[in-house]
C-alpha cells in the first residue's frame, strides 16, 4: 500500500514541474542552425577571373611570396644604382693639383728603352686615336664587355700556382695564386694595391701591398679592359703616342691613364690591330725601372680574339709567365668580390 502511494507521489510531482515549466514559458528546445552561423562561414576557394578556384590557404601564401620577390627586386634594384654612381665617381675628371704628376707619367715612353719612335707615313698622314681604338675594339670583341675571369697555370720564379684573374670596369683587378699549401690574392680598387693570405691551416693574413713591383704587376696583369672602355670620351683617358719598334716591328702607340701618377703604354698590331705589348714604368731605389707584359697565344672567344698567354719581365728579366685555360666574358662580377 505505501509502494503504491509513493509511486502516485512522484508521478504528481512530475507532472506539477512540467506544468511549472510549461506556465513559465520555459520549453527546452534544441538550438537550430539558423543562417547567421551559415553566412558567418567563409568559404574554402577565392574565385579569380576566368573562373579559376583557388584554396583561399593557397592564395594567401602565393600573396605573401610575392610581396618578398618583390621586395628582394627593390633591394637588388636599389643596389645596381649605387653600385652605378660608384663606378661613375671613378669616371671623374683629376683635380687641376695632380696635373703636374700625370704630365710626368704622360711622358714615360718618351725614353722607352725597348722601343724607339720611328717616322710617320710617307704621306705624312697620323692615325687618329678614335679609328685606333676602333679597330682594336673590333679585332678583340671586347667593345661591350665589363668584366672578365681569367683562369689558367702561373709560373713564378720556379713555384707553380693556379690562377684566377677578375677584372671589372673601370679599375677594379683581383688575382689569386694557389698551391696545397698556400692561397694568396691580390686585388685593386681603384685605389690601393691589398694582399690577402691564407696557408694551408687556415691561417689569415691581410695587409697593403707595400712592394712597389708587386703594385705595377697587378696593374699591368689587370689592365685587361684597359683599351676596351668606352664609358668616358677617349681624349680624357687615352693619348696617341708615335709610333714604337719593339723586337723589329712597328706597332701603334696608345698610352692610357690609369691614376695620377701611373699610365700604361700599350703597343697595338698596326695589321689586326689587336694588342701585343703593354708597359708600366716606376721609380723603385731611385732607379726608373720597367715592367712588361707580353701577350701571345691569341684565339678565337667570343666575338673576336684574346690571348691564351702572356709573360712579365722586369728590365727584360722573366718574373713570370702564365698559361690560360678559359677566358669568360661579361660574367657579372660585383664590386665586393674584389
Amino acid at each position: 500500500m505505501s509502494r503504491k502511494l509513493k509511486t502516485a507521489t512522484s508521478r504528481q510531482s512530475a507532472e506539477s514541474r512540467k506544468g511549472d515549466d510549461a506556465s513559465s514559458g520555459k520549453v527546452s528546445r534544441k538550438r537550430p542552425t539558423g543562417r547567421r552561423g551559415s553566412e558567418r562561414k567563409k568559404p574554402s576557394h577565392v574565385i579569380l577571373p576566368l573562373g579559376l578556384r583557388v584554396r583561399r590557404k593557397s592564395w594567401y601564401l602565393a600573396l605573401i611570396n610575392l610581396a618578398g620577390l618583390t621586395l628582394l627586386f627593390s633591394v637588388l634594384l636599389l643596389y645596381a644604382f649605387w653600385q652605378y654612381t660608384q663606378e661613375m665617381a671613378v669616371h671623374s675628371v683629376l683635380p687641376p693639383e695632380t696635373l703636374a704628376n700625370q704630365s710626368e707619367a704622360m711622358n714615360a715612353s718618351e725614353d722607352l728603352p725597348v722601343a724607339t719612335s720611328v717616322p710617320v707615313t710617307p704621306d705624312g698622314e697620323l692615325l687618329s686615336l678614335g679609328f685606333i681604338l676602333e679597330k682594336y675594339r673590333t679585332a678583340s670583341g671586347l667593345s661591350k664587355v665589363q668584366d672578365v675571369i681569367l683562369q689558367g697555370n702561373y709560373n713564378e720564379d720556379g713555384l707553380e700556382f693556379r690562377l684566377k684573374l677578375l677584372a671589372k670596369l673601370p679599375r677594379l683587378v683581383s688575382k689569386t695564386l694557389e698551391d696545397d699549401a698556400l692561397e694568396m690574392v691580390y686585388s685593386y680598387d681603384g685605389n690601393t694595391a691589398k694582399l690577402k693570405i691564407e696557408d694551408g691551416e687556415g691561417t689569415k693574413k691581410q695587409q697593403v701591398l707595400t712592394e712597389l713591383i708587386y703594385q705595377k704587376a697587378i696593374l699591368l696583369e689587370g689592365a685587361v679592359l684597359a683599351l676596351a672602355s668606352n664609358q668616358l670620351p677617349d681624349v680624357l683617358a687615352y693619348t696617341r703616342e708615335e709610333d714604337q719598334t719593339f723586337e723589329g716591328q712597328i706597332y701603334w702607340t696608345i698610352q692610357s691613364r690609369i691614376s695620377a701618377q701611373d699610365s700604361i703604354i700599350h703597343l697595338l698590331d698596326t695589321e689586326t690591330g689587336l694588342e701585343r705589348v703593354r708597359f708600366i714604368y716606376f721609380e723603385h731605389d731611385g732607379e726608373r725601372q720597367q715592367l712588361s707584359l707580353q701577350l701571345s697565344d691569341y684565339r678565337q672567344q667570343g666575338e673576336g680574339e684574346l690571348p691564351f698567354a702572356y709573360t712579365l719581365k722586369l728590365d727584360g728579366e722573366l718574373r713570370c709567365e702564365a698559361k690560360l685555360d678559359s677566358i669568360q666574358l661579361n660574367p657579372g662580377l660585383m664590386r665586393w668580390m674584389f
